[in-house]
């Protein structure tokens, strides 16, 4: 199952969403480093298919395009699907350690790392990020953190319009059986308990049935700690449910299901910050998968059950379940707010 075995690749997109900063502060953060390292600088390498060297080969593949200029710190923009193995997101370190080690080896610091996931080569939704780590040693990186990074912004950093796209030059994997997948309605309860990955602050270790029923009891608002932790998940979820329920009232189902949600989502009131979260529960590689465990979605899950989020909206790949035309939607009521 393509969609399944990248989803499973991908399972720490949610934990790399994890500046630990209020909104306000990751935004002037950002705005700062774009201001302080913004120059003209010429693309001296687009490498369409980075896989690192043969001595020190990359989890995956990637687009590498490398910026450089006399006088200041190169910037890389990196562009991968969810095809091309490990993703930028799951595997940050390694990757930006092997451009370091490939292209830059004698800089004391790495290039700035900017990457742009995409679902499929034609994906015009995924937006920028920007990634800090901690220089651990040479070629060596820890503690990604991710910012959110405007186009207008990318392109003032590198003093040229940026080129998010996979590139003419990507050559994808064999085709193989398309999945379909099915968007349901799910009692956050029901889901798996999430696991700590990259151990952020925020995703502590297995909590006690009196945790469980603390954050049952005594739901939390958006917290500063993190990227997911600071969105507001049961207005989220509230839109996503009463988008999935449209979608299937319409007769939009699988694949066709989260361009109808996310065309939608400009008519929700929800401001740019919130419909990028909203994309994450409808992006066929974001969206939150589990059944006995999960393959994506497990922070913003930890941070549904902080806030007290009674159901959301998760994703499958059954396709049985999705010729049949029909969808799971647990009773219990229609809202997703808290209790």
């Amino acid at each position: 199952m393509r969609w399944l075995r990248r989803a499973g690749d991908r399972k720490g997109f949610d934990e790399a969403m994890t500046s630990q900063k209020p909104p306000h502060a990751a935004a002037d953060a950002v705005a700062s480093l774009v201001a302080e390292h913004a120059a003209i600088r010429a693309r001296t390498v687009d490498d369409h298919m980075f896989h690192g060297s043969e001595q020190h080969p990359a989890p995956g593949t990637f687009r590498l395009q490398l910026f450089t200029a006399d006088g200041v710190r190169p910037v890389v923009l990196a562009v991968q699907t969810v095809e091309d193995g490990p993703s930028l997101i799951n595997r940050a370190e390694a990757y930006a350690a092997a451009v370091w080690r490939c292209h830059r080896h004698d800089d004391t610091d790495p290039p700035l790392w900017i990457q742009r996931q995409l679902d499929d080569p034609n994906d015009e939704r995924a937006p920028f990020q920007l990634v800090t780590f901690q220089v651990a040693s040479a070629h060596r990186l820890t503690e990604p953190s991710w910012n959110r990074i405007t186009a207008m912004q990318v392109e003032h950093l590198l003093g040229q319009p940026a080129d998010g796209s996979r590139g003419d030059g990507y050559c994808p994997p064999p085709a193989e059986p398309e999945d379909i997948p099915l968007y349901k309605i799910t009692r956050v309860v029901e889901l798996p308990r999430p696991q700590p990955f990259r151990q952020p602050r925020c995703m502590p270790g297995p909590r006690s049935w009196r945790r469980l029923l603390f954050w049952h009891t005594h739901p939390a608002r958006p917290a500063s700690c993190c990227w997911y932790h600071q969105q507001d998940w049961a207005e989220l979820s509230e839109t996503a449910i009463r988008l999935v329920e449209d979608a299937y009232r319409d007769g939009v189902t699988g694949k066709d299901l989260a361009p109808y949600a996310l065309g939608k989502a400009e008519t929700t009131g929800l401001d740019a910050a919130g419909i990028d979260a909203l994309y994450t529960l409808f992006s066929p590689g974001r969206a939150v998968c589990a059944t006995t465990a999960f393959t994506n979605g497990q922070h913003r899950v930890q941070a549904m059950r902080d806030q007290g989020v009674s159901r959301t909206v998760t994703v499958s790949w059954d396709i049985a379940d999705e010729e049949s035309g029909s969808f799971d939607e647990p009773s219990g009521g229609s809202s997703a707010s808290r209790p």
